[in-house]
């Protein structure tokens, strides 16, 4: 792997690691606002997509939709393709809810979903781009 790739690679691990770190860090509070989670999960899931792209040589496009950056990704983790569905409320939670006139209450036990399935694209995606 060319070096700037690799440092492309690393930027965006970087990137979603915050957004791993802020969820953690909301879900240990007492307060802990699960719309933001929910964000922060489609935060996670899209730079992990866009890295698994970058490592890939290919430019990672600018957009929120996980659907379509799974069927960029999909000839490199073709295990993908079981997340596409379920990619669509996660995807939701990172542009409409961000909107106050698109707020709902989002319910724990959907923030808890929302956490399995980032954690679900970080185990696909992780060992195929790792050093």
């Amino acid at each position: 792997m060319k070096d700037e790739i690799r440092e492309a690679v690393r930027q965006w691990r970087a990137k979603a690691e915050s957004d791993w770190v802020s969820i953690e860090i909301l879900t240990a509070s007492e307060r802990c606002p699960a719309d933001t989670v929910c964000f922060h999960c489609q935060q996670y899931a899209e730079k992990l997509l866009k890295a698994l792209l970058t490592c890939n040589d290919l430019e990672a496009p600018r957009t929120h939709d996980l659907r379509s950056l799974i069927v960029a990704a999909l000839p490199f983790a073709p295990e993908l393709s079981t997340l596409s569905d379920r990619a669509d409320i996660l995807t939701a939670h990172g542009v409409a809810s961000r909107y106050p006139d698109d707020y709902r209450v989002i319910e724990p036990e959907e923030m808890k979903q929302m956490i399995e399935l980032a954690k679900n694209f970080a185990a696909i995606i992780l060992p195929k781009i790792s050093d």
